[in-house]
């Protein structure tokens, strides 16, 4: 009995604080509440909503612009979110948390020079034992990275990995600041620290095998190429024998992507001719050299993806103008009937990634992109899952479910505006 007093004690307590406050701070209690949950919930119109009801009952709060001016900056609202910011820290004291937040908003505008300026004004008068101090030189960091400042970026890093050493992508921006000073032995070192704890990390790994490469670490680099080509089943089609280590040379590799994009566009002008079998000659030719391409196409930097975009783009072009479909390899079979098995089980993470090293050699298979659509939906990853599936449409267009199919991206583009 006494146990149930104290209970019931308790409640008339927190009946009696809670009535005690007026309407006008429950409101903003409330609606500050619902705007971070919807924040974290990705519903960023509702989260600005709510923000901006909670200011009308606290007009002069200077966290709540800083915290509407972070959603305006994740939708891209750089001018609501710039002006927002400019209202905190014009009626707040602790500007030095706003400094933060307005070198974030410039740093996505691409203005460089001011953002490091703000982001010194954090590093100079944050307090240094905050857990997020070290985010002030990651960001001035970035900065540097960008305007071009590769050794100024690199001593950033190397503070903010001072003040937070656990975080090893703090490494992999440092590494990358030391690869293009052509410090390929730092740079090494750096990615060997990320990948000790993250070894399926593509991008790192491909710039440990090139800094070996660059350092004249043969056999290095060849370990490095052998433990990607255990997923990227290009590798021992196109990098063999001595031009094995060609794999880590992106500008060798862009110059025969667009070397073989050039002879495609020639074989191409070719498929409108009078006669039905050369013009089936030319299709297979580009295909030929499109296989190729895409071999040596990446998607590691800007310029590297939209080559690889280009290859696919013509690929969804000639694909499906080819008279007999080429077979598909044994071993991309194996692998898809493998995926297969993982969805049996309903282990579908496995499955997916079973499904992308198959379309990594062979991004032409149809029934693997429907699959992957499928998987993806499965997963409510519905973003992916149309992606694939108007993949799989563009490959094959008059496939007898392609009024299925287009139903699907329907009803998944729903979802992703929910």
């Amino acid at each position: 009995m006494k146990s149930v007093n104290l209970v019931a004690t308790f409640f008339l307590l927190v009946f009696y604080q809670t009535a005690c406050v007026p309407v006008r701070y429950t409101n903003y209690f409330n609606n500050a509440y619902y705007a971070s949950l919807a924040e974290n919930q990705g519903k960023l119109d509702s989260a600005v909503y709510y923000y901006t009801q909670a200011l009308q009952k606290e007009p002069k709060n200077g966290g709540l612009y800083q915290k509407r001016a972070i959603v305006y900056n994740k939708m891209g609202r750089y001018a609501e979110a710039g002006a927002d910011i400019e209202t905190a820290i014009g009626i707040s004291k602790r500007t030095w948390e706003y400094y933060y937040t307005r070198a974030s908003i410039l740093e996505k505008q691409g203005q460089y020079n001011q953002a490091i300026n703000d982001y010194t004004q954090y590093i100079d008068k944050a307090d240094k034992k905050l857990a997020d101090y070290y985010m002030g030189y990651w960001g001035r960091g970035k900065c540097n990275l960008y305007a071009g400042n590769q050794l100024q970026a690199a001593e950033d890093f190397s503070q903010s990995i001072k003040f937070k050493p656990t975080d090893l992508n703090l490494f992999t921006w440092r590494a990358s600041c030391y690869y293009q000073l052509g410090r390929y032995a730092d740079a090494a070192k750096d990615y060997e620290i990320y990948l000790e704890k993250n070894p399926k990390s593509y991008r790192e790994s491909f710039y440990l095998g090139a800094a070996y490469t660059k350092m004249g670490e043969k056999a290095k680099a060849v370990n490095v190429l052998n433990k990607l080509a255990e997923t990227d089943l290009t590798i021992p089609i196109y990098f063999t024998g001595a031009q094995q280590l060609d794999f880590f040379d992106l500008a060798l590799r862009d110059k025969k992507v667009r070397s073989e994009l050039d002879e495609v566009a020639i074989s191409l002008e070719g498929i409108n001719t009078a006669s039905k079998s050369l013009a089936d000659i030319n299709l297979n030719t580009a295909f030929e050299r499109l296989q190729v391409a895409w071999g040596y196409a990446t998607s590691i930097e800007k310029e590297s993806k939209q080559l690889l975009d280009s290859v696919m783009n013509q690929i969804f072009f000639v694909y499906p103008k080819l008279k007999v479909k080429p077979a598909v390899p044994e071993y991309v079979r194996k692998l898809t009937v493998q995926a297969t098995s993982f969805v049996e089980d309903k282990n579908y993470s496995q499955a997916i990634e079973y499904y992308q090293r198959a379309l990594t050699a062979c991004p032409y298979y149809p029934l693997a992109r429907f699959n992957m659509a499928m998987l993806h939906a499965t997963m409510r990853d519905f973003r992916s899952a149309i992606q694939q599936m108007n993949a799989y449409m563009r490959l094959a267009p008059d496939a007898p479910d392609i009024r299925a199919a287009q139903d699907k991206i329907y009803e998944w583009e729903l979802r992703v505006k929910n």
